[in-house]
């Protein structure tokens, strides 16, 4: 555990832990998010490196089958892999560009697993946790991708929740007091989709229709965070609580404003960039005009039965 050095009495809590497998650095200094992020990897000694954040609890049952599944992983020449947390013993690999679509986006760092060989490998990860925005390690990811294969891992681990109940404490997540600077506000969101479209568009590695490829992927996602995801989020107390936000409802004209927004402000990023093309246009106005039949369709049906109970149902048998 890699203490960013905390104010709190997390010290003299951790220090009465006697397991010669846990291991409790302290920061003389605090280094911030990203960077202790990064040192905490630094700091592993194993093959292989889970990454998990401070307030997320884990299930000590799935380590075994982690173990094994990781050893399947070597094999296969994966160098990182994303925990979904599910109950469910299986690999599932993807290499090139759609490694890149699968792992290179807006991910809870905890279950984030690196070969740590190649890691350390990366000449300029310093340099990465120092100018991201949110995710700094979507860059060091870019680099391992590079070199071998990615792969969604289902061991159980990391299942647990939360160690604290998160309306209870408020996040010290940058720009969390202003709701338009918060991360899952729309041009944070946004700030972060240009971060991996030129990530990815700067590398000589992949063809134009690959990168195109990805930029769809990604846009779409986009759309969908500025919209209805940031409704969601502005919609659930535990949430706004742990943010130090008030509850706040997201219509459909405030969702449809915020793609449209991300339309224009795109098309000028990629102008400015040099990577504007007439299929990214394309891709942009279709992707556009389906995010805002798919949220004003949703949201119709859902003012319908939502007062009947049905919505919930509903959500209950998806998610089952």
């Amino acid at each position: 555990m890699s203490d960013d050095a905390s104010t709190d009495d997390a010290q003299s809590l951790l220090s009465q832990i006697h397991d010669p497998r846990f291991k409790y650095f302290r920061n003389t200094a605090n280094l911030g998010a990203h960077k202790n992020w990064l040192h905490s990897l630094e700091l592993g000694r194993g093959e292989w490196l889970y990454l998990v954040m401070g307030r997320d609890m884990m299930q000590g049952a799935g380590v075994s089958p982690l173990i094994a599944l990781l050893e399947q992983a070597r094999e296969n020449g994966v160098v990182y892999l994303k925990d979904h947390g599910h109950h469910r013993d299986a690999l599932s690999i993807s290499s090139g560009i759609d490694a890149m679509i699968n792992f290179v986006g807006y991910n809870h760092q905890t279950g984030e697993i690196y070969r740590r060989e190649n890691l350390m490998a990366i000449p300029q990860r310093e340099h990465y946790f120092s100018i991201a925005d949110m995710y700094p390690e979507n860059y060091a990811i870019r680099d391992m991708l590079l070199e071998g294969r990615g792969a969604f891992v289902h061991s159980g681990v990391g299942v647990g929740g939360f160690a604290t109940d998160k309306a209870k404490v408020v996040s010290k997540v940058e720009y969390a007091a202003e709701i338009e600077k918060a991360y899952f506000a729309p041009p944070r969101k946004l700030r972060q989709f240009y971060e991996q479209i030129d990530m990815i568009d700067e590398l000589p590695t992949f063809t134009r229709r690959e990168k195109d490829k990805f930029f769809r992927r990604k846009y779409y996602t986009m759309c969908a965070h500025v919209s209805y995801w940031f409704r969601m989020w502005c919609r659930d107390p535990v949430q706004m609580a742990h943010y130090g936000q008030p509850v706040r409802y997201i219509g459909i004209p405030e969702m449809v404003r915020n793609i449209l927004r991300a339309y224009r402000d795109t098309k000028s990023h990629l102008k400015d960039k040099g990577t504007y093309s007439f299929t990214r246009q394309v891709i942009m106005s279709c992707c556009t005009l389906t995010a805002i039949v798919h949220i004003s369709v949703k949201s119709a049906i859902r003012s319908i039965i939502e007062p009947l109970g049905i919505w919930k149902i509903l959500h209950r048998i998806r998610n089952y």
